[in-house]
């Protein structure tokens, strides 16, 4: 093979020109793309600072020999598709701000029961109306009225109970009676022995 004849039909400056141009495009393409994802990312920060509902962790990394003390991994989260992210139990509250009332449902009815009930959850700070009989008569109850969820809840941890199955909001129409008095929280002691005083 001759010098030169490789570029008799000028293949080889051709081609090497033909690569250099290949190359260039390949560069301000990668350099174009990481522009879009450095905005994007960008974006996504922006949208996580302004967003309530997205959350942003900062994490400090495992003790490694290949970390450095400064550095820190972020991780940010947004709730599932269709979930909300707010609560509705409410904050609960000092129990001397808590005011409740006892009620008698056993049938026929146990004297003092309301009464033992009211005593065991005043001396735990609550306050209290006057114990009655319920009205109506069924099984033990905690009602409780809009934004006093986490109260009763607390109530039914302090007496030993299962709050699924007594915790329940409070309904007029089918409360187990007409005068709450104005308490917060209504507990009633019903046949089924499951709240006892």
């Amino acid at each position: 093979m001759t010098a030169g004849a490789h570029d008799a039909g000028g293949g080889f400056g051709r081609s090497a020109g033909a690569n250099a141009v290949r190359g260039g495009a390949v560069i301000v393409g990668a350099v174009i793309l990481g522009l879009i994802l450095m905005a994007r990312g960008i974006d996504d920060s922006t949208a996580a600072a302004t967003d309530p509902d997205i959350t942003t962790t900062t994490v400090a990394p495992a003790a490694t020999d290949q970390s450095t003390p400064d550095e820190a991994t972020t991780i940010t989260t947004a709730p599932p598709q269709g979930e909300s992210t707010s609560s509705t139990l409410g904050a609960q509250r000092p129990t001397s701000e808590v005011l409740i009332l006892a009620l008698n449902g056993t049938v026929p009815a146990r004297g003092g029961v309301a009464g033992r009930l009211r005593d065991t959850l005043v001396s735990n700070g609550y306050g209290s109306v006057d114990p009655k009989n319920a009205d109506t008569r069924g099984p033990s109850v905690i009602l409780f009225v809009e934004g006093y969820e986490s109260d009763a809840l607390a109530i039914a941890a302090l007496i030993g109970v299962d709050p699924v199955a007594v915790v329940k909001p409070f309904d007029p129409a089918t409360s187990p009676i007409a005068d709450t008095q104005g308490a917060h929280i209504v507990v009633m002691v019903g046949d089924d022995e499951v709240i006892t005083s």
